[in-house]
């Protein structure tokens, strides 16, 4: 494993996309920043500086969770894809090394691409906190979200870059499973209540893929860190979510992180394949 993130890594940054990349990053983030702090300028007198402030901390998380959201499945989506195009992917597997920790070292090399973005953004959160009035417990859970979250939608490029052998599938699917996650789980709701004209039925029970929806995931963490998780109870019409929502969602990330990563592996082991092929032989 240690040996594929270093060569992932060393081919990566030796890349003026990479570089381009978390230029972009930083100059998109200050740009928000700089916008928002205008705005709080010429809003002084009427408005509190700290709340200005946090609204300049959310305009940043945003961006941030948007640019994770298209980075990490863009780059995790051809990790084994494109190892099968360029054919070196039969060279990779003939070495010593396990499936899974092939697969975790792809998955690692793109989760080192969002901690590296997420470091460079550190001196623009550290401007918040000594003048927005956050604490430091605030910044460090949103950053262990990005980081969580990072690892699932990882996870899930890879798998799709596994099972599929054109990187353009994996991205296309990839990004269907994330937009069902993130939009499909909230229309459900809507469409059963349409249905059934059964208004009050999620406003007395829980509707459990909410705690797999990402979005609602990263508000929750915002909404605790600014007032608590009532208010997000008003944004889902009424629909009841437990006031640990973001440990329980985290907690579903990590697994099912590691069933994908087990599911990949599991794909990618060639002896599982040898076996399959022998036992058509055999019939």
């Amino acid at each position: 494993m240690k040996s594929i993130i270093l060569k992932e890594a060393k081919i990566k940054m030796r890349s003026w996309k990479s570089v381009g990349m978390i230029v972009s990053y930083v100059a998109l983030l200050a740009f928000g920043v700089i916008v928002m702090l205008s705005s709080t300028l010429y809003s002084v007198y009427n408005n509190n500086l700290s709340e200005n402030y946090r609204n300049i901390y959310m305009t940043i998380t945003i961006i941030q969770v948007l640019m994770i959201s298209f980075i990490v499945p863009i780059i995790a989506s051809g990790s084994i894809s494109q190892e099968r195009e360029k054919q070196t992917l039969d060279i990779l597997l003939s070495t010593n090394m396990r499936p899974i920790s092939i697969i975790m070292g792809k998955l690692m090399t793109t989760v080192s691409v969002v901690l590296l973005l997420i470091v460079t953004s550190l001196p623009i959160f550290s401007f918040i906190f000594l003048f927005g009035g956050l604490n430091i417990t605030s910044i460090l859970s949103m950053v262990a979200f990005f980081i969580i979250i990072s690892f699932f939608f990882g996870s899930l490029g890879v798998f799709f870059s596994t099972l599929f052998k054109k990187t353009l599938t994996s991205i296309v699917l990839t990004f269907l499973v994330m937009m069902f996650l993130t939009i499909g789980t909230m229309l459900i709701p809507v469409i059963y209540t349409y249905m059934t004209r059964d208004y009050s039925y999620f406003e007395n029970n829980t509707f459990f893929l909410y705690y797999i929806n990402p979005g609602i995931t990263f508000w929750a963490v915002l909404l605790q860190q600014f007032g608590g998780i009532d208010r997000l109870t008003g944004y889902l019409n009424g629909v009841t979510l437990n006031d640990n929502i973001t440990i329980i969602s985290c907690c579903l990330y990590v697994l099912l992180s590691v069933g994908l990563n087990f599911a990949s592996a599991y794909i990618l082991n060639p002896i599982k394949k040898k076996k399959g092929i022998e036992e058509v032989s055999y019939d």
